[in-house]
């Protein structure tokens, strides 16, 4: 039976306070007191009931985060930091998958609510006055992270949209005549409800790169496996045009790679890629993707740091926007 402070107060004939004061290294304890109530402790393998210190404090020293998948690596990796940021300030983590869907979001973030967690980061699918609402009455700490819900509500990103106009001139500056965008399906995404304020940006930084550069009179949009139809038939109108086709993310990237290999489309030298995030996978990629890099780890940290002042009731920012760079691979 484990060993409760009730009892190390008793071996030790000393109150109960006296011993919570010894554990949690708090004021107003003789230290030879201490130090034979921290050795009892040891000794018999105690072991704080989590529960009954949450209720004691208030808190239960965890934290959630909603995701919607791990097999883009860039959430994977993204999530492992903010782990370690959590560790570091004695906090666990609640993971769960929302899977791109709105109700099982709203389903987690109910859960983790009713788990008393101190605070949530939300990689948002959701949107709209109710999804809001909904937040605002669970009186949680929450940061955001890759798409914006509202003004109301920190959010953690980089700055999409004058990171994608910057990549439509840097291609355009090695020689680049006729540019694509590769995307998720983001028409099917908006008739869901679905959330793609990220998505957006780095469309609309598309768009602007090529009304500045003026490369191309119109946009050339492929929309997720709409690939494999499309690009065969862009490249065989090229004219002679430099190519390259720019993606919202690496994943996309390599998903465009991988089908230039099967279809014995060289790259770069009939097509250019450039992709966007810079996972840890691409190392072990050839030719290395052009991408875009910001400090995953700076981030990561920053999401919890951000959400921990919350918690603490400490006054932020907003808007926290990350720098970045480009790595031009071998792929441009």
């Amino acid at each position: 039976m484990a060993v409760t402070i009730k009892d190390i107060a008793r071996i030790c004939n000393v109150s109960e306070g006296t011993v919570d004061r010894a554990l949690n290294n708090r004021k107003g304890i003789n230290p030879k007191t201490k130090e034979r109530i921290l050795q009892v402790a040891k000794l018999f393998q105690y072991k704080p009931n989590s529960v009954a210190r949450s209720l004691a404090t208030g808190t239960t020293k965890t934290i959630g985060i909603i995701c919607f998948d791990l097999y883009n690596n860039f959430f994977a990796e993204l999530i492992d930091i903010v782990e370690e940021a959590a560790k570091n300030k004695g906090y666990f983590i609640n993971l769960i998958l929302s899977h791109g869907d709105v109700e099982k979001e709203l389903e987690g973030i109910e859960y983790l609510a009713s788990r008393r967690v101190d605070g949530l980061i939300i990689f948002p699918v959701g949107q709209g006055t109710e999804y809001i609402n909904n937040l605002k009455r669970l009186k949680i700490p929450v940061v955001t992270i890759y798409n914006k819900i509202s003004d109301d509500f920190v959010y953690i990103g980089v700055d999409d949209r004058k990171i994608m106009k910057e990549a439509v001139h840097l291609m355009a500056s090695k020689g680049y005549e006729r540019i694509l965008f590769y995307t998720v399906n983001l028409s099917s995404k908006r008739s869901q409800g679905i959330n793609v304020y990220s998505l957006e940006q780095r469309l609309l930084g598309y768009l602007d790169g090529l009304n500045e550069t003026g490369i191309q009179e119109q946009p050339i949009i492929i929309e997720g496996k709409a690939i494999e139809k499309l690009l065969p038939v862009l490249l065989d109108n090229a004219q002679g045009f430099k190519t390259g086709i720019l993606c919202t993310c690496d994943t996309y990237a390599l998903n465009a790679l991988e089908y230039c290999k099967k279809n014995g489309i060289k790259v770069p030298d009939q097509l250019g890629i450039m992709g966007f995030d810079n996972i840890d996978m691409l190392k072990y990629i050839t030719p290395r993707l052009a991408t875009v890099e910001y400090d995953e780890k700076l981030l990561g940290y920053k999401l919890f740091n951000v959400l921990y002042d919350l918690i603490k009731g400490r006054e932020i920012s907003k808007n926290l926007i990350n720098d970045h760079l480009f790595i031009e691979g071998e792929s441009l």
